[in-house]
């Protein structure tokens, strides 16, 4: 029953953080295109856009947060091994849980931050400085990303993966 679990909580979270990162890219090409598009308009028909600067870095936010859930899935952080390569594999075991814990108490921050900010920003209205753009739009995304980050955190504290001959 627990073996079962664990797969299909691995897969839906696999595929959640593939939908994010999929996501991910949609953004980044919409914003390639946008900052190209205000790159042109500005120099060549000398006519800038206002909205481009704005919209452009308000979308980067979430963009910063799309890849931690990938990362933890995928294993990508950095890691220091320099001492914890020479600790036998048990205590390099619970080095590893501790690095869990302490990721799953951090993701569990920032996501209730990022889901009151959204809740908060949605029922006060409030909207961007020049685009006049409802702020929750932002918000939703990035708590989202962040709740993924988390779950896969606390499945990963629940369920270890086995720590690598490197220390990892």
């Amino acid at each position: 029953m627990s073996q079962a679990l664990e797969t299909a909580a691995f897969r839906w979270l696999s595929r959640a953080v593939s939908a994010l990162i999929v996501l991910g890219g949609i953004l980044i090409l919409v914003e390639s295109f946008w900052i190209t598009w205000g790159v042109f308009i500005r120099y060549v028909l000398r006519s800038p856009d206002s909205m481009i600067t704005e919209a452009t870095a308000l979308l980067l936010v979430p963009l910063a947060f799309v890849g931690m859930a990938h990362a933890l899935n995928d294993d990508a952080f950095p890691k220091v091994t320099l001492l914890v390569e020479k600790f036998p594999e048990r205590i390099r075991s619970v080095i590893h849980l501790f690095n869990m814990a302490l990721m799953f108490l951090i993701g569990i921050f920032f996501s209730m931050v990022g889901v009151s900010a959204a809740f908060r920003t949605y029922n006060a209205g409030n909207t961007t400085d020049i685009l006049e753009w409802s702020e929750w739009i932002f918000w939703v995304p990035i708590a989202i990303f962040f709740v993924v980050f988390t779950i896969l955190a606390l499945s990963l504290l629940i369920f270890p993966r086995r720590p690598t001959q490197d220390g990892a």
